[in-house]
């Protein structure tokens, strides 16, 4: 096993899952445990500057011509499957058979039939029951496996580097805290996506739905047009919403419910809305607000609140004012004999917010997919091959 995958496992196996109820930044101290961690490490490849901000976000520099270039990745671990006791698994040149991860979970090619095309390679794969944290550990350790070849090899010359590891990305806050000015970056790179081949300059646009429902409580046995189960119109109300803009159906966007709870009084859905076309998603706004009009015309003694919340926006627009990272990306593929595919990402990126902010920033892959569960997994041809061509991206 070489370093850049002992590091990654090393931090593979830190926990630093988010939680999107805190209201905390970073929103779990755990996320700092790695961010400590990396500072040092950061230290010892040769950025003396590295530190760790009190929001857990970490920065560093180092000296270099030309263009600064900016590299980020997360700390931080989606939400759906635990991070705590991960226990990475290699698989040695898969080939394509289903991989048992425990007696209950089998990561399957049926399943999963896009990972065809890593047949032969060497896997990293969880043990079921946990998600792996490719997401974006993988995005860290290739970061760090740039500067530490920087370090091993002094005649290499190269832009100037400007550091960022971010906290809660996973719940769309990684740009909360995140400084411009501490950053010093005039274009950067989010290393936080899949296949290797593409470059994402496009995103969703992002909102939150959070609906609370207060029904009318009383005895089932005089509830003759009193009851008003607030379970039941929280089952309605989700009942109206376009079944065919669900995730299994949708391609351009969708709504996704991450969680219901409530009694027969009071019960509250949160969901996530997405869309690439701004006019869409609002489109799918103004409908949720219809569905809530339409039950309480149903049932007047109830009360609904709807609230939606901006998480993140399209960088489409931002990335096309400014080429120069995806030109450098697209060049240093193509040295590898690998034909730039430019992607849309189903989700998000810090990049989206650094790129409105004024940091254009599209995203590159680690080798990784399935991420967000417990069938997560990273090549390690791809990753090491992402390291090489960051080296060239930086070039000078």
């Amino acid at each position: 096993m070489n370093k850049n995958i002992e590091r990654f496992i090393r931090y593979a196996k830190i926990d630093t899952q988010a939680d999107e109820n805190t209201g905390t930044t970073p929103s779990t101290e755990k996320q700092k445990n790695l961010s400590r961690l990396l500072v040092n490490e950061l230290k010892e490849l040769g950025l003396a500057d590295a530190y760790m901000d009190e929001y857990g976000i970490v920065y560093a520099h180092l000296d270099g011509e030309g263009d600064v270039i900016g590299l980020n990745a997360h700390v931080d671990t989606a939400l759906e499957v635990t991070d705590e006791n991960v226990n990475p698994q290699i698989i040695n040149k898969w080939g394509g058979q289903d991989i048992k991860l425990n007696d209950q979970y089998t990561l399957s090619l049926n399943q999963f039939p896009k990972m065809k095309n890593l047949i032969g390679d060497d896997l990293i794969v969880t043990d079921g029951n946990t998600l792996l944290g490719a997401d974006d550990k993988a995005g860290i350790a290739i970061i760090m496996g740039v500067l530490d070849y920087i370090k091993n090899n002094p005649e290499f010359k190269h832009h100037p580097l400007a550091i960022a590891f971010t906290v809660d990305e996973e719940i769309g806050e990684g740009p909360k805290h995140f400084s411009l000015e501490k950053m010093k970056a005039d274009y950067a790179f989010t290393v936080d996506g899949g296949a290797i081949n593409e470059i994402d300059i496009e995103n969703f646009n992002a909102q939150q739905l959070k609906v609370k429902f207060t029904g009318v409580s009383v005895h089932p046995g005089e509830g003759k047009n009193t009851l008003i189960n607030a379970l039941q119109l929280q089952a309605d109300f989700i009942d109206a919403l376009p079944k065919e803009e669900t995730p299994y159906y949708a391609d351009e966007g969708y709504w996704h419910l991450t969680s219901v709870n409530g009694t027969s009084e009071k019960a509250e859905l949160v969901a996530i809305l997405r869309n690439f076309s701004r006019e869409k998603l609002e489109q799918l706004d103004t409908r949720i607000l219809q569905i809530k009009e339409e039950l309480l015309q149903k049932y007047p003694t109830a009360d609904i609140q709807v609230e939606i919340s901006e998480q993140y926006e399209n960088m489409k627009k931002y990335v096309d004012n400014d080429r120069r990272p995806v030109e450098k990306a697209a060049s240093a593929l193509k040295k590898f004999g690998i034909e730039p595919k430019y992607g849309r990402i189903k989700g998000g990126t810090d990049g989206a917010t650094f790129s409105k902010m004024g940091l254009v920033t599209p995203n590159l892959g680690t080798g990784s997919g399935n991420h967000h569960g417990r069938f997560e997994y990273l090549s390690i041809q791809d990753f090491e091959k992402m390291i090489e061509i960051i080296i060239e991206i930086i070039r000078k």
